[in-house]
């Protein structure tokens, strides 16, 4: 009797070590890994095809030294051009994290032209500790794109890209200003104005994905982050727990979601969020292929 009480004693504490050794790897992949996310999208207004690499939510973090794994993983997709969808900076990140992070987007601007979208971090970090973060970031050669847009040729594309961080068409839930809400919502209107294929970099994808904007406005391709994947993904169901805003069991953490008039993709960015680790939920960069139809 004793003997067999042993016996099970040893197996259910193999068991458990096994369990705990399954988790703890699960986590490092979770939290350190580099996944790739494949997308394609064709259109009519495109003359030439060509790649965006984005990539959002690194909040200060580093994946190798410099962040050589990172900058490695970006120039082997050979991107024609790299979208920062905000949120690379953490809001309460030390100097020698902020130093750290401006070298990394230095670094991908040797790879491919760099454009980039504000996320609420980066407003936040220059609220509370140093407003010349924008100034900063824009002496890499990185391009900033915050309530703004800019027409360019890609391979033979017509192309307006734009960047907004907040609520798109809801000026009123982003800044209680009268003149700030003038100015956003200028800029819905003059963005909207082209036949040029629209992309936009917007960082909270609420106004997509969660009131349906994709149905109503007339963008091509919309960039987000800022849910981080719901941080904690349900295996097999793709079912993250929690996102900002829409808190737990949020609909919306991770793909590509096409609309009447508008197609969003959502990166599950780098990073954990809400002080929960990630978990079965790898960190991301996204390629999108853009092709004509």
């Amino acid at each position: 009797m004793t003997i067999k009480k042993n016996k099970r004693k040893r197996h259910i504490i193999l068991i458990a070590v096994l369990l705990l050794a399954l988790i703890a790897a699960e986590l490092i992949w979770s939290n350190y890994a580099i996944t790739v996310s494949r997308y394609e999208l064709s259109s009519e207004k495109v003359g030439g095809g060509f790649r965006i690499v984005a990539l959002s939510d690194l909040h200060c973090r580093e994946f190798g030294a410099g962040n050589r794994r990172l900058l490695k993983k970006i120039a082997a997709e050979q991107p024609d051009i790299i979208v920062l969808a905000g949120d690379i900076f953490g809001c309460d990140a030390n100097e020698k994290q902020v130093e750290r992070t401006l070298a990394f987007v230095s670094a991908a601007v040797e790879i491919a032209p760099v454009f980039y979208g504000m996320g609420n971090h980066e407003y936040k970090y220059m609220d509370q500790i140093d407003y010349s973060l924008a100034e900063r970031i824009a002496e890499t050669g990185a391009k900033i794109l915050d309530g703004s847009y800019i027409d360019m040729e890609l391979n033979g594309s017509d192309v307006r890209l734009g960047g907004y961080e907040g609520f798109y068409v809801t000026a009123h839930m982003n800044s209680s200003d009268p003149e700030q809400q003038k100015k956003d919502w200028d800029f819905f209107k003059d963005y909207e104005d082209t036949d040029r294929l629209k992309v936009l970099i917007n960082h909270i994808p609420t106004s997509w994905l969660d009131w349906n904007y994709r149905n109503r406005r007339e963008v091509d391709l919309v960039l987000s982050g800022h849910y981080h994947g719901g941080n904690v993904r349900i295996p097999f169901v793709e079912q993250g727990i929690y996102a900002p805003y829409v808190k737990w069991f949020p609909p919306y953490t991770k793909g590509m979601f096409e609309g009447e008039k508008a197609t969003c993709i959502l990166t599950t960015g780098l990073a954990g969020g809400a002080h929960l680790p990630r978990f079965f939920n790898p960190p991301e960069i996204v390629v999108v292929d853009i092709s004509e139809k």
